[in-house]
C-alpha cells in the first residue's frame, strides 16, 4: 500500500472514529483512548524501481499489519501507531525480494488544524533465482501533511494543505 493510500485509509478511519468518539469524550470530560488493530493479506503486482529497472513487474505476496491508539481529549485527538508491511516480490526472470517497511504515524488534530507525520524504514534483499542474496536496498522516509482550515468548514479547500518531504532516500548494495 503506498503512502498516500495509507494516509487517506487512516483519515478515514480517524474520522469515523471521532464521529463516534467526540461526544463520549465531552460528556465524561476527560480523555478517551481507544486501540486499534488490523491485518491484511497483500497481492498483485508491483515493481520495486528503487535499485532495480522500473519496468520489471513481479507478484507480491505478504501482510500489512497496523497497529496503534486515538486518543481523544475532547478538544481534539491523536492517533498514533505503526504499520508493518512483510513482504516478498517474485519477478518474471526467477529473481526475488523479501522486504520488511514499518511506518511510525502521528496524527494530530487540533482544530482548526491537523497534522499527520510518518516515518518509514524499508530495508529489503534480492536474491536471485537460486536463492543467493545478490544485493540489498535501505529506504528511509519522513514526511508531512498539514490540513489548515482556515475557512472552518471542515473541508481541505485549495491552499490549506501542505505536504513536505523532508527526507527521502534508498541504498542499494
Amino acid at each position: 500500500m503506498d503512502a498516500s493510500r495509507r494516509f487517506w485509509w487512516l483519515v478515514l478511519l480517524v474520522l469515523a472514529l471521532v464521529a463516534w468518539v467526540v461526544p463520549a469524550g465531552i460528556a465524561q470530560a476527560r480523555a478517551t483512548v481507544i486501540r486499534f488493530e488490523s491485518q491484511e493479506p497483500l497481492s498483485g503486482s508491483t515493481g520495486l524501481p528503487e535499485c532495480l529497472p522500473p519496468d520489471l513487474i513481479g507478484a507480491q505476496t505478504g501482510t500489512e499489519t497496523t497497529v496503534g491508539q486515538l486518543t481523544d481529549t475532547g478538544h481534539g485527538f491523536q492517533v498514533h501507531g505503526t504499520t508493518t508491511l512483510d513482504y516478498r516480490v517474485v519477478f518474471p526472470d526467477g529473481r526475488y525480494v523479501v522486504g520488511t517497511a514499518v511506518e511510525h504515524f502521528t496524527f494530530i488534530a487540533r482544530p482548526p488544524q491537523a497534522v499527520n507525520k510518518s516515518v518509514i524504514r524499508e530495508p529489503r534483499t534480492i536474491y536471485s533465482a537460486d536463492g543467493q542474496p545478490i544485493g540489498t536496498v535501505f529506504i528511509h522516509a519522513l514526511s508531512h501533511v498539514t490540513f489548515r482550515d482556515a475557512n472552518g468548514n471542515g473541508i481541505p479547500d485549495p491552499g490549506e494543505i501542505t505536504a513536505s518531504v523532508e527526507r527521502f532516500f534508498f541504498t542499494c548494495h
